[in-house]
């Protein structure tokens, strides 16, 4: 994962004048809120989404967490967020308050939960995920790869208790197994139903497919590693999961895959589909009508109409992120409306919104991009 250098000092410089500055959003409703994390700033940044799409600062606008927070993830009951911070090896949590947005520390969570008991077994959680019933939490750990001190790829799973959201780890956590390479992992992803997950293995060009038991201890399903490509990347999952997505950032491509009923991958026909340069991040709307596709290289999002996991692109893509500079976007979502587009942008500090078209153009907000904090590299949207 790239890492980006943020000047928190512009902050409120940047996003007063380009989230206050409209008569628009000055009488517009909050819809939802949009939690980010990425470099350069050590917390969990908040943003009020309004019914234009538009963002604008809430009261209070961070929540301090442990040295370089870069994943996020969100409680099926929306009533907790879990964070995990990269160089400190630990995942916090909060309870948000959905009047305001506030964001409460969890039990002992000013001393966040460790991801194993040393860093010689385990390093580096790149990426967290919550399984569709709420009972674990799972954690990506890339660990170190050669010529450093070696430490095993890995992943940590906890338990969540359903009622305060305090983790515990599950017995024999962290697991590790030998698809996993030592630094070279990328992405988690869950389904938004069952209990198996997916780990994009970056340059070894494969995904790995992991079932959990009703323990919390994991099996790799037959068959896995899966090959998909060169370098995969982001991955993303239809709202029923029968597809998956994994974006090829060497190849420009993405592999598309349908999802059988042990978890294994089959290639779909035609798959992989040619996109943007450099696809980095994926997402689904929440009609699985269309794909997104952020490309750090053309910096431009592409959209893809969906049938049966083929991808066709929507015509007048793709769409070019509307600023200057180098935005590198790093994440992409659709929010709770499924009628605006979210688009992280470590590389220029901000945010860029377009609103989605019944046909799947993108057409960006005439105030896009909203400036950031932090380099933003992750986003959670929540009502």
């Amino acid at each position: 994962m790239k890492a980006f250098i943020s000047v928190a000092s512009l902050f409120m410089i940047v996003l007063v004048s380009g989230c206050l500055g409209s008569s628009s959003s000055a009488n517009a409703p909050t819809l939802a809120f949009i939690y980010t994390v990425g470099s350069g700033s050590n917390s969990i940044e908040a943003l009020g989404e309004q019914s234009t799409g538009e963002l604008i600062t809430l009261p209070i606008p961070s929540f301090p967490t442990n040295p370089r927070p870069v994943s996020l993830a969100l409680h099926p009951s929306k009533n907790f967020l879990y964070a995990s911070s990269l160089t400190a090896n630990t995942v916090s949590g909060f309870t948000i308050d959905h009047t305001g947005g506030v964001l409460t520390p969890i039990g002992t969570a000013a001393i966040p939960t460790p991801v194993c008991a040393s860093t010689a077994v385990c390093a580096n959680p790149i990426s967290i995920a919550i399984n569709s019933a709420g009972q674990f939490l799972v954690t990506l750990n890339q660990g170190v790869p050669a010529p450093a001190t070696v430490v095993p790829a890995s992943i940590s799973v906890f338990s969540i208790d359903a009622t305060r959201g305090l983790l515990t780890p599950v017995a024999g956590s962290p697991f590790a197994f030998p698809s996993l390479v030592a630094g070279n992992p990328q992405a988690l992803l869950m389904p938004p139903s069952g209990n198996v997950f997916y780990v994009s293995n970056g340059v070894s060009g494969t995904i790995s497919a992991f079932s959990i038991a009703s323990d919390g201890t994991l099996t790799e399903i037959a068959g896995s590693p899966f090959t998909a490509g060169t370098n995969m990347t982001g991955m993303a999952t239809d709202p029923k999961g029968q597809f998956l997505y994994a974006s090829d950032f060497t190849s420009n491509t993405i592999a598309s895959f349908s999802i059988q009923a042990s978890g294994a991958l089959a290639p779909v026909a035609g798959s992989p589909f040619p996109t943007n340069a450099g696809p980095f991040a994926l997402a689904v709307d929440a009609n699985g009508a269309f794909l997104l596709s952020a490309g750090q290289i053309s910096a431009t999002v592409s959209s893809f109409s969906i049938s049966s996991g083929v991808l066709t692109q929507v015509a007048g893509s793709p769409f070019p992120l509307v600023e200057t500079g180098s935005p590198q976007p790093a994440f992409v979502t659709v929010d709770v409306s499924n009628t605006f587009v979210y688009v992280a942008n470590p590389g220029t500090r901000n945010i860029s919104v377009f609103t989605l078209k019944p046909d799947g153009t993108l057409v960006p907000l005439i105030q896009s991009p909203f400036g950031q904090a932090d380099g933003p590299q992750w986003m959670v949207t929540t009502q």
